[in-house]
């Protein structure tokens, strides 16, 4: 049933950018550490392979092939994360300047942790810009925690317009869970407005440490922006957020970035939470990516990426 659903929803897109005269184009972007990189191996294969057989283009940033320290200066190797906004500028540099030479349609980055993998490869990246509505952002949502391991970000100007206050929010001093701690602040302040308290900064630290890693505070700062968005009427989840250029899916066939359910119940960040609440808002199989530094997902994605370019005739993998 998800391959017939994959297959019509394939063809919908292309239909539809035929009478646009050009559909949107994908480009798939990841950061890798050596360390990542010979762990999640297959995983990038797969990847890669997934990227050919769709059309779309592939890039895998390393260490020097990207230089991190432009955009902040580094203390541990935990901070690689913030690397992904630093590969953002570049790639979104790249396509603007690409751009002139195209006419029609939309760019949209798919950034991608290098520890998620594709366990539903028959499904185009179309298909969640679409059932987004086309919009510029647009994120798998989550009532436990928002994750941007995994989101797409149109080329745009309201795209932009996130991207560089994204960036600006996490240019300077410590949040807990890197990036993803700091763009809690960052959406709030952009979509709040005025309206924003400003009570989630308390879990910011203004200087830089060099003798220890990020702040301990990360499941307090992820239950402030929870209660803020929610303060702001625009809480958890899907449509319901209602935020203009934002999309927020959910569901099995929408979703594109949960982590496997026994790693939720594990972890301590959510330690007060429902086992209930946990199996809402995690990976189940049929969905189409999984987030873990498990690698037998890795193993498991190159397996069927492998199978399904395979049956489509492609055999080199």
């Amino acid at each position: 049933a998800a391959r017939l659903l994959a297959t019509l929803v394939g063809a919908a897109v292309l239909a539809r950018g035929e009478e646009d005269h050009a559909g949107p184009r994908v480009h798939m972007v990841t950061f890798a550490t050596d360390m990542y990189y010979d762990r999640f191996t297959d995983s990038l294969r797969a990847k890669e392979a997934y990227a050919k057989r769709w059309g779309y283009t592939w890039e895998v940033f390393n260490e020097n092939t990207l230089r991190c320290s432009d955009f902040r200066p580094h203390r541990w190797r935990g901070d690689f994360r913030y690397c992904k906004l630093e590969a953002l500028r570049v790639v979104w540099k790249r396509i603007r300047d690409q751009r002139k030479k195209a006419t029609g349609g939309v760019d949209y980055i798919f950034w991608h942790d290098v520890d998620t993998h594709i366990m539903r490869p028959e499904t185009p990246l179309e298909a969640f810009i679409e059932a987004a509505g086309r919009a510029a952002v647009v994120f798998t949502d989550n009532a436990l925690s928002l994750n941007n391991g995994v989101f797409f970000l149109a080329v745009s100007k309201q795209g932009g317009k996130f991207l560089k206050s994204w960036r600006s929010g996490c240019r300077t001093g410590e949040w807990p869970w890197a990036d993803n701690g700091c763009m809690y602040e960052v959406l709030l302040s952009f979509l709040g407005g005025d309206r924003y308290s400003g009570r989630c900064r308390q879990y910011r630290e203004s200087e830089l440490s060099q003798h220890r890693p990020e702040p301990p505070t990360g499941a307090e700062n992820m239950r402030c922006f929870n209660e803020e968005m929610q303060s702001l009427g625009m809480g958890c989840c899907g449509q319901d957020r209602g935020i203009e250029g934002f999309a927020f899916l959910t569901g099995p066939q929408d979703s594109f970035n949960h982590h496997p359910c026994h790693e939720l119940e594990q972890s301590r960040e959510f330690a007060t939470e429902s086992r209930e609440s946990i199996r809402i808002h995690c990976f189940s199989d049929g969905m189409f990516m999984v987030h873990t530094k498990n690698v037998s997902y890795a193993d498991e994605s190159l397996l069927r990426v492998r199978r399904f370019v395979g049956a489509q005739g492609q055999t080199e993998l």
